[in-house]
């Protein structure tokens, strides 16, 4: 089992001259990228209006998921 880590995305845009940032943490970089590919027509909606706009997801180095040991077994 590969390590998973939490993954925040990013959402920074600029409405009237004021910077608005949000971050939502997701519990893979995979997650982040399909729910960032899924909100595509909310980033076209901003970036319509505002053109100074950046979504992205930045890994943490916190873990999500912890591997499992594996039972060993046992001689009699």
């Amino acid at each position: 089992m590969m390590m998973e880590y939490f993954t925040a995305m990013l959402i920074v845009y600029t409405l009237r001259d004021v910077q608005f940032e949000a971050e939502i943490y997701y519990e893979s970089e995979r997650k982040c990228g399909d729910a960032m590919m899924d909100g595509i027509e909310f980033y076209k909606t901003i970036y319509k209006h505002e053109r100074d706009t950046l979504i992205r997801c930045i890994p943490t180095d916190i873990p999500s998921t912890s591997p499992r040991p594996k039972l060993r077994k046992v001689n009699q």
